[in-house]
């Protein structure tokens, strides 16, 4: 047997989110694996915690994993330079409007939103 992939949510200690995560290896995109693992995980978390926003950080050169988020109908929240990866950009898309709390925890875990942010419509 063959993995092709690997993903899930979990809670991230002292975060009030889910945090949404998947991997799918690079001969076996684009069939769909990737949709199908992020909506059943996003609907496990759902269930299991329906009060926690489900959270999906993202590199903004990776299109592919912004296109499957955005087709879960999660929203981008915030953009900013990304401190791990010099030259890029960091995504974090959540699947409901954000509180104040969770914004706050996701500027001091990535600092400040860059000055290009742009916030989905509702």
């Amino acid at each position: 047997d063959l993995v092709i992939g690997w993903g899930g949510c979990s809670i991230p200690r002292g975060q009030p989110w889910w945090n949404l995560t998947f991997r799918i290896r690079p001969e076996r995109w684009g069939k769909g694996y990737a949709s199908e693992l992020a909506a059943a995980a996003r609907a496990a978390a759902v269930a299991v915690q329906p009060d926690l926003p489900v959270l999906a950080f993202l590199v903004e050169h990776n299109v592919a994993s912004r296109r499957t988020i955005e087709r879960l109908g999660m929203r981008l929240v915030w953009s900013g330079p990304d401190r791990s990866q010099a030259g890029s950009r960091r995504l974090v898309y959540l699947d409901r409007d954000p509180n104040p709390e969770v914004l706050a925890d996701i500027e001091q875990l990535l600092g400040p939103r860059g000055a290009d942010q742009h916030r989905s419509p509702r």
